[in-house]
């Protein structure tokens, strides 16, 4: 503001002493006008943000750009952009930002899905990670800023807190990792699964990663709703199916029991549509893993 209040005495100065002059003897140079030589003024750059870089402070789902201070990966930090896309068509025309549960941000969070899993060399959900998706503030907005990071998370679990870590999650999903989901050691309190501990898959354990199932869309699958309850774990059934190499048929539920990992409502409003799955015996010790294993390796319980 300083600036232009400066100019325009700077300009009213010089319209006084062209008056004073009459227009007459001018030095050589001046022809007696103001604006047709000024150069023009440069271009206002919108601020868009960095992929592959690290930031130390917690995920936001709004960034300011005043706020702005990302890290190389290799010091401490507690997330990672993997990517940085560009809301265009309608979206772009909107007021503000585009609000959590909405198509457009669900949108931006299906192309962050994408971007993380070539970022990583596999889906973000095979390992210990969450994703977030961070948009401009609505000043941002206001000002033409379109951009939306995607924020990939290392958590102590799924769905855990935020831990730290050092060095980038680039291709680290791509082999064997020690943030890739395998076998589990399972506590039950009243009926209820309340742990999964990591074990190594030759170790004694109870459950073990199957992959993931996809919802179509439509309303959250409140886990107290028996229906919704029951279309998540068919579906992590095919997984089960698919990873053990078994038939999914009605004899699939005297194999083996199944956990879900749910998401909550509002990750399932921002986007997340897939669930976690693994296969479960609880009376078992099992010591491998069963991937590929068939029916011999999960009979049918008949007892």
């Amino acid at each position: 503001m300083r600036r232009r209040l400066w100019l325009g005495a700077a300009t009213g100065a010089a319209v006084l002493l062209l008056a004073a002059c009459g227009g007459e003897d001018l030095p050589d140079g001046m022809d007696g006008t103001v604006a047709n030589d000024w150069g023009a003024f440069s271009e206002v750059v919108q601020f868009v943000p960095e992929a592959a870089v690290c930031h130390q402070g917690a995920y936001q789902p709004t960034a300011p750009a005043a706020e702005y201070a990302p890290v190389v990966c290799d010091e401490t930090h507690l997330a990672e952009t993997v990517h940085v896309g560009t809301f265009g068509g309608e979206a772009a025309e909107l007021d503000a930002p585009p609000a959590p549960d909405s198509g457009e941000h669900r949108a931006a969070y299906r192309e962050c899905d994408e971007q993380a899993a070539d970022y990583l060399g596999d889906g973000f959900r095979e390992g210990r990670l969450w994703l977030g998706v961070a948009l401009p503030t609505a000043a941002g907005w206001e000002g033409g800023a379109r951009w939306f990071r995607c924020e990939l998370l290392e958590v102590e679990s799924v769905y855990g807190d935020a831990v730290e870590r050092e060095g980038s999650l680039a291709g680290t999903l791509e082999e064997d990792s020690a943030l890739r989901l395998g076998c589990y050691q399972v506590a039950v309190d009243d009926g209820v699964v309340s742990e999964l501990t990591p074990a190594a898959c030759d170790e004694t354990h109870q459950a073990e990663f199957v992959g993931v199932w996809r919802a179509d869309g439509g309303g959250y699958p409140d886990p107290s709703d028996g229906d919704a309850e029951e279309q998540v774990y068919d579906g992590c059934r095919e997984q089960v199916a698919a990873y053990v190499d078994v038939p999914n048929d009605g004899d699939l539920i005297y194999r083996t029991g199944t956990i879900a990992d749910w998401m909550s409502e509002q990750d399932w409003a921002a986007g997340d549509r897939a669930f976690r799955c693994y296969l479960w015996l609880p009376d078992s010790e099992l010591t491998s893993s069963l991937a590929g294993a068939g029916a011999d390796a999960l009979p049918v319980q008949t007892e």
